[in-house]
């Protein structure tokens, strides 16, 4: 059976196989019986999807994510308006955080440890039970779990807010005790609380995230959603499966690419030189910033930043096998044009993209933060100096002797959502906080940032951060969808 998988990939379509990809299809034609017409038929047409895999590769922009909202009534998502705008309704503000709370609680309700199967006093105690603000009035000195958004209602004072009403909070037990903080705590974050009410305070003992939920539960509990975006695929799990092992081609990222900069431009060619001598990567995501210095509209800065991106454009059109099958996409950093400085970032308009893009066959420019669909694979690419702005409005540290790194992944996953932030710290835009989520996980979340390079697994999901391209030594990562796995490099010096 090899030998008709190899006839048909690289005989017939010059497509060259790992050994784990023929053994792969191999047990595929046999699993399914497969003549050896039928599976000559299979393998030619998965062999042709591939070398036309336009339709495999589809880049969402925050903009055209789904409006799902979670109706706690119901038990379901609904779609509230059609189209969201920027310069959305008053509606739209009260319900950012309302919806945050009710997605996040239904997803903790949805854990095991708090769904109890037994209405018995002894099975009760197997499951922790949540109460609300309002239960907690006349009941000092009992323990309650509460579940919440941290809020500074007045000055120098951290609340529990809930759709019951809120309550201030007091660490000193907690601190006193040295407990354990897995996370990076903030205001505008959700968490569980574990304490008792004294004198009208709650003395919080001790403090968690809410605890996440595999995406394969979450799919299966909503089946008929489309958290993603995008047009869903025809072809079957199998299928698709199928075509990414038999590529095993990688996807690279890059961030900080300041095209400003001789030695970027340089160090690039090296990169695309490199590559042109093997099978081109699925896709090149060049991540902003695309500027050593913050844009100024109406001076020199716009030509300037045109003709950064058409030299680009040029670079890669000498690498023609890698401009004709790879895909590119752009996402933009906040120094890059235009945007109002919230949440989600408009792609960078065509004004300044127009040389590069006509040179490309393939080339998307997206909004930050993007979804890519990659065959099986669902991708979310965020830039964002995130681990910075966390980390200097916690409200609580961290346990010390743990990797930052891992507390930021954590926060990001169970919170949901890409930047769990108060509005005045960094603005969202109220119709499109939706386009924010991390719900549900993905299989790769790119948290780009000028901190150290990165790779941690979290809940089934592989985040990387590829660090600053310009600003630092010039590392990238590539990711291999089939094995779920990436690998640090860097661009060799001269």
């Amino acid at each position: 059976m090899q030998s008709l998988i190899y006839k048909v990939f690289t005989r017939k379509f010059s497509l060259s196989l790992q050994a784990d990809a023929l053994q792969f299809l191999s047990e595929v034609i046999q699993q399914n019986e497969l003549s050896t017409a039928d599976a000559t038929k299979w393998l030619e047409l998965l062999a042709d999807t591939w070398t036309k895999r336009e339709d495999l590769f589809t880049v969402i922009s925050a903009f055209d994510v789904p409006t799902l909202w979670y109706d706690p009534g119901k038990k379901l998502f609904t779609h509230p308006f059609e189209n969201a705008a920027i310069l959305s309704s008053a509606e739209a503000k009260a319900a950012l955080f309302r919806q945050r709370y009710d997605l996040l609680k239904q997803r903790v309700l949805r854990n095991e440890n708090f769904m109890a199967v037994s209405f018995s006093d002894h099975e009760k105690d197997r499951f922790y039970q949540l109460s609300t603000v309002d239960s907690l009035q006349g009941r000092e000195g009992e323990h309650f779990l509460l579940f919440g958004m941290l809020s500074q209602l007045e000055e120098g004072k951290l609340f529990l807010e809930d759709r019951a009403g809120s309550i201030e909070l007091d660490f000193t037990e907690m601190n006193s005790k040295h407990s354990t903080v897995n996370g990076l705590f903030t205001e505008s974050c959700f968490v569980l609380i574990d304490g008792y009410v004294e004198d009208g305070i709650f003395r919080v003992e001790e403090i968690g995230l809410p605890p996440p939920e595999p995406r394969e539960k979450t799919k299966a509990a909503f089946p008929n959603n489309n958290f993603f975006g995008g047009t869903p695929s025809l072809r079957t799990e199998t299928q698709l499966r199928a075509i990414e092992v038999a590529s095993d081609n990688g996807i690279i990222f890059l961030s900080d690419v300041w095209l400003d900069k001789q030695e970027t431009m340089d160090a690039l060619h090296t990169l695309l030189e490199g590559f042109s001598h093997s099978t081109p990567p699925i896709a090149f995501v060049f991540i902003g910033d695309f500027s050593s210095k913050p844009f100024v509209s109406g001076s020199g800065d716009t030509a300037q930043y045109r003709d950064n991106m058409a030299l680009l454009g040029q670079l890669i059109a000498g690498f023609p096998e890698i401009a004709r099958k790879s895909h590119f996409v752009f996402v933009p950093g906040s120094n890059d044009p235009w945007g109002q400085g919230a949440l989600p970032k408009p792609h960078i308009a065509e004004f300044f993209t127009k040389r590069l893009g006509s040179r490309l066959t393939n080339v998307t420019f997206a909004s930050n933060p993007c979804r890519i669909k990659y065959c099986t694979h669902e991708i979310v690419v965020f830039r964002e100096d995130l681990l910075k702005r966390i980390r200097r409005n916690c409200v609580l540290p961290p346990t010390e002797g743990t990797e930052i790194v891992k507390h930021l992944v954590r926060t990001v996953i169970d919170q949901g959502h890409l930047c769990p932030l108060p509005q005045r710290i960094r603005p969202i835009y109220w119709a499109y906080d939706h386009a924010m989520r991390v719900y549900p996980i993905p299989d790769l979340l790119i948290l780009a940032d000028r901190f150290d390079p990165y790779s941690v697994n979290y809940e089934g999901c592989h985040c990387i951060n590829p660090g600053s391209f310009s600003g630092g030594d010039q590392s990238f990562f590539m990711y291999y969808p089939v094995s779920r796995t990436s690998q640090y490099s860097k661009v060799p010096p001269k």
